[in-house]
């Protein structure tokens, strides 16, 4: 489970070439779609940049990753950080 949080990022950029490349090969491509798949491999990207940013960070920091992710993703990126590294971990670094 470990392993899988510091990858979230990766699943989340993988759904989104999905939304991507379905309606490409069905015909049916809008621009809904389009967007919707962007966001995500966006997301996934950052996301993926910041569980795996050891750094603690300060309450600025917390709050442009917090902007930059838009808000909800962020919380679940955090809680995937969380699960993905243990406190001593986060020592070492920090």
């Amino acid at each position: 489970m470990k392993e899988l949080a510091k990858y979230s990022g990766v699943i989340v950029m993988i759904a989104g070439v999905l939304i991507l490349a379905i309606p490409f090969f069905s015909g049916t491509t809008t621009n809904t779609t389009l967007l919707i798949g962007l966001l995500l491999v966006i997301e996934g990207f950052l996301g993926y940049l910041f569980v795996n940013n050891m750094k603690k960070g300060t309450i600025v920091s917390n709050i442009v990753w917090a902007i930059i992710l838009l808000i909800i993703p962020y919380f679940l990126f955090v809680a995937m950080k969380n699960l993905a590294y243990s406190k001593s971990e986060f020592a070492l670094y920090n």
